[in-house]
């Protein structure tokens, strides 16, 4: 009875309409890659149907390693898929990665607004301490006011601290080459830089604790500092 019953329940599944299978493998997507790749295992139609451009968008990405140490060509495919399929966290991987191995700068910093634009924070927070390292009164100003806006939003302040974390485990298994990253200057004149080095803040636990906005943009840049190989 019980293996009727479950004969059945597939039956019904595999009735439905292509567009709510797609939905569906779209949902198992987004929270679990590994059972994605179980349901393309189990039928020909459940493979074809997971090849669509909306489930590579949504899958995620929490178990694959944000640098792959070794070469994988059949997980560069899937990885390629899915940023095509515009895939955010996709997108900001492979982004911050070539923006601060100083390559693709100019494409690399579109998709990461790309992304920030449609609510990814990690990219919201990787453009807004670009920005500052690049310097400009203009580009700046925008990642003043975007590391600020970050922390005084009431939905993204409590990623701030996660957004941080992420970017600088990212910087510690990359090589940056990027010059931009090699002498960052600080914003605001009041910043107390010696309390743990010469120059830096080396500890990012009490990034939070500033009012001014310079302040704060400094604190967050030398977080990010203390990640990079040279400091």
């Amino acid at each position: 009875m019980a293996n009727e019953q479950k004969g059945s329940s597939r039956i019904s599944i595999l009735s439905l309409p292509t567009e709510v299978l797609s939905e569906v493998l779209a949902c198992v997507a987004s929270s679990s890659s590994t059972d994605l790749f179980r349901a393309k295992l189990c039928c020909k139609l459940f493979y074809e149907v997971s090849e669509a451009d909306n489930i590579y968008q949504r899958v995620s990405l929490d178990k694959f390693e944000i640098v792959p140490w070794q070469k994988n060509d059949k997980l560069s495919r899937f990885l390629k898929k899915c940023r095509e399929s515009k895939n955010l966290e996709a997108l900001y991987r492979k982004r911050v990665v070539d923006y601060f191995t100083d390559k693709h700068e100019d494409s690399a910093l579109e998709c990461l607004e790309e992304a920030a634009n449609s609510g990814h924070a990690d990219a919201a927070y990787a453009l807004g301490i670009i920005y500052i390292f690049v310097g400009g009164d203009e580009l700046k100003r925008k990642g003043i006011l975007l590391l600020s806006g970050m922390k005084k939003s009431r939905i993204l302040k409590g990623k701030v601290k996660l957004c941080r974390d992420n970017l600088r485990a990212l910087l510690r298994m990359i090589w940056v080459k990027n010059p931009v990253f090699l002498n960052p200057t600080p914003i605001c004149c009041a910043m107390t830089y010696d309390r743990k080095t010469s120059s830096w803040p080396m500890d990012a636990d009490d990034v939070d604790k500033s009012t001014c906005e310079g302040c704060t943009c400094d604190e967050e840049i030398g977080a990010i500092c203390a990640a990079l190989p040279y400091r």
